[in-house]
Parts: structure tokens; sequence; C-alpha cells
């Protein structure tokens, strides 16, 4: 592997997918810009960056794998050739024909490339040029891009992105619905005179099941502000894939924080919102329906997104089971409640999210090869006795695990009892990557909560 131009590839990655606006197609007319646009038939399969090289030619992945052998890479170096080329460095989609009826899939790629006699089923489509003859490549347009690699790199397993120009939105709208909605296709790479690029997609539905929430704050402390949601593997594993508030009514947070907040489980597992805030874990009984416009399987570097695989038994309640390569969604909003499906492998299946992508590999972390946490603060403090008797519990734990992106660094973990209350258990988490912050979280909790009457428990 010449690590050179793997980085290449994966700096370009980076470069576009920083580039890309994602729209949903109902909302095509009203997100895109520009007047003057060339439209593409968004491939499903896996970027290559080709670099041709006097007359060899190398594919590498965004993830840093290297192929040459294909009868596609051959074919290419042959065009490339009659071209005139020296050096030209392309960007394309690989893909897989093997299916009887409907479009490529990204996970066809996986199977051809493990099954020799399914090698010449493999596509190129360029899509892009980075570099001619050593010397960076620029377009006025897009257009022109295209035109150029129509024009040179059009042979039986090489061919192209179709495109189509379009002078109005109407007529982007025009072709989204023939390719999207009447034909199947994945989505449209829109790209105008405007320095932006728009990945325009439909929307899918998944039933998952709610396993746990976070509340608002102030007058919003008794509804729910985000739920967290799980997908069923094949053997009842839950795969835990994205969190949302999204499309709920002011309404419906408060009917499901009064449903919820009698469901709380205990867990091994936490997962906080985007203020930090630790989800309170619930039996995962509550199916609701969800959309989303696409799923990430890798982040711009190349690695792919983790999931967490988690057990649910009714005694002890959630247990980690590992980490393992999975999905992050995008744009999800919730639509319903699902009164009609139940939390199985059927109703919340797994493929639903794997048959519209393929994860980034098999990878997977298990609990067992990480270290131990270990407990840097515990403090107990008392104060009543009988039916007004009172409890607050403060630990920190320093995870030691930060370095598997599975957990941060530093966890603190707050606990009130409080036996007079009409809710009389409750119970924070904040987190920090930080020593100083996560101890200056503590004495601030402490400074607020530990008034006159608290009596510190010797540890």
């Amino acid at each position: 592997m010449n690590k050179e131009l793997a980085n290449i590839a994966k700096t370009y990655k980076r470069k576009v997918a920083g580039g890309f606006m994602l729209i949903e197609g109902a909302k095509l007319m009203d997100k895109i810009g520009g007047e003057d646009y060339c439209v593409t038939r968004k491939i499903d399969g896996t970027m290559q960056i080709l670099f041709y090289r006097d007359g060899e030619v190398s594919a590498y992945s965004t993830n840093g794998v290297e192929r040459r052998e294909l009868p596609c890479l051959k074919e290419f170096a042959q065009l490339a050739g009659q071209a005139g080329y020296k050096s030209i460095t392309i960007a394309a989609e690989l893909y897989a024909t093997i299916r009887s009826e409907g479009r490529e899939r990204v996970g066809d790629v996986a199977t051809a490339l493990s099954d020799g006699q399914l090698l010449d089923k493999l596509h190129l489509a360029p899509f892009d040029i980075l570099d001619v003859e050593g010397e960076e490549y620029t377009a006025s347009h897009y257009k022109e891009t295209l035109a150029l690699l129509n024009q040179q790199f059009s042979g039986s397993l090489v061919k192209p992105v179709e495109g189509r120009l379009a002078t109005s939105k109407q007529e982007v709208m025009q072709i989204y619905q023939q390719w999207v909605d009447e034909e199947g296709a994945e989505g449209l790479v829109v790209h105008s005179e405007l320095p932006i690029t728009y990945k325009v997609k439909p929307r899918h539905s998944i039933d998952a099941v709610i396993i746990g929430y976070t509340v608002g704050e102030n007058e919003n402390e008794h509804a729910v502000r985000d739920l967290l949601l799980a997908v069923m593997r094949g053997d009842g594993v839950l795969q835990q894939f994205g969190a949302t508030g999204n499309g709920l009514s002011q309404e419906q947070r408060t009917q499901l924080y009064a449903q919820l907040s009698q469901m709380n489980a205990e867990s091994d597992y936490f997962h906080t919102d985007s203020r930090n805030m630790a989800f309170q874990m619930v039996r995962p009984e509550v199916v609701v329906e969800v959309t989303v416009i696409d799923f990430a399987t890798e982040n711009a570097a190349g690695e792919a997104k983790m999931n967490m695989l988690l057990d649910y038994d009714a005694n002890r309640g959630y247990t980690v089971r590992a980490s393992s390569a999975g999905v992050a969604a995008h744009s999800m909003v919730f639509k319903r409640i699902r009164d009609d499906k139940s939390a199985n492998a059927t109703d919340i299946r797994l493929s639903q999210i794997t048959d519209l992508c393929a994860f980034s590999q098999e990878k997977t972390i298990s609990m067992s090869d990480l270290p131990t946490s270990e407990l840097l603060v515990r403090r107990v403090f008392t104060k009543g006795k009988g039916d007004k008797f009172a409890v607050q519990k403060y630990l920190v734990w320093k995870t030691n695990k930060e370095e598997s992106g599975m957990f941060p660094a530093y966890v603190l973990h707050y606990t009130d009892l409080s036996l007079g209350r009409k809710d009389p258990l409750k119970r924070d988490l904040r987190v920090s990557s930080s020593r100083e912050q996560i101890m200056q979280l503590l004495d601030d909790m402490l400074a607020s909560n530990i008034k006159k009457g608290w009596n510190e428990v010797a540890a």
C-alpha cells in the first residue's frame, strides 16, 4: 500500500463529505439554489480514488484498501491510455450488478469482491477528476467535468455517472420524480454555478423501540426532550442507533413522559444527549416510527461508525454486549407510536437499516477487551430519619475507556433519595473529557445541594 495515495483518498473523502448539503426530496424546490444545474444519479456503491500512472492503475478506498486486478480497473487503464494520459487521478463509485431486479446496493460490492466468479459484475462510475499530468484539475462548472469524463472514460465496465442538464428547479424535480420516485434510484446529486453541492434523497421509515429518554428544563421538566432508539438483531440483541426529539408535539412530549417515567429500567450503559444529560433507560416496549433521510456508516476519515449492542433482562436491566460497526442517522424525525407493533426481531428488525446501507466493516469491540474503570470520588450525605430520611450520593469515575470512542473519560453520577418526596428517587449524570472539569462540576453540585442539616457518611 502506498501511504501517500491512501492519504489522498482519505483527504478527498473529507472534502467531499464536508461539501454536500443533504436535502429531502420532497423539499427540493425550497432548498436548492442556483439556476444552471447538472444533475447526476446517485449510485449505491463504494467510493474509490483511481490513480493512473504510466499505464498502471491502482484504486484506493477511503479507508485505505488498495485494489489493482479487477476487470473494471484494467478497462479503466486501457481507456486512460487511449486518451493519451500518462498521469490522471479520478474519483469513481465501485458498484456491482448482481441482482436480477432492482437497483444496485452497496452491500453487493463486498459480495462480488469475495466471489471470483462475480468480479466481472463490478463496474466503475467516474464522477470527478482530481488532477491531470500532475496538475490540479479545475472546472468552472461541474457539467464540464462530466462532459470530459463521458468523452474519455466510457466503456463496458467503466461508464461515468448518468447526468442531465437543467435550467430550473422544476426540471430538477422532474428528474427526481423519474429517477427516484419511478425508477427507485438512491437519490440525486445536484450541481449548480454555486459552490454548494446538494445530495437529494427520499425519507425512509424505520420502526424502532424506545430504550431511553431525557426531559426538558424548567417548565418542561415533566416532558420528554429526546428519545433514545434501538432496532433488534435476529438474535434478540438491541442495537442503539440514534436519538431524536424532532417531530414531537408538546402534547406528545407530555404524554410520553407520563408513560415512560413509569417504565424506568436499570442499566450499566449510559448515553447522553447534546447537553451531556444522561438518558433515563426504560423497558424496551414502546415501538415508534421515525423517518430518516440518510445513514452514515463511516466518518470523513473512513472509520466505521459504531453502535452499542445491548442485552435486556427484566431483572438486571440493560447490559452492554459490545460496540459494533453501525450507522449514524441523519435528519431523524418522530412520526408516530406504533401500537400495532412490539419489540421483536421482526417488527423492529435491523434489516430495515441494512437494506438501505451496508455497515462499514465487521468490527466489534467487546466490553471484556476494555480497561477497568477507576473510582476517584465517593461521597455520601444523609439527613432526617424515618419517613423523612434523605440521601445524596456522589460518585466520580475515570473510565479508562475513552480511547475506544465508546465512553467519555470521566463520569459524575449523582443519586438523590428523599422518602418524603412525591418522586423519591432522582439521578443525574455528567460527563467530561477533563479531570479538572469533572471535579469542578462535583464542587458546584456539592455547593448547591449540601446545605445545613446534611451529614457526611464516612466512605
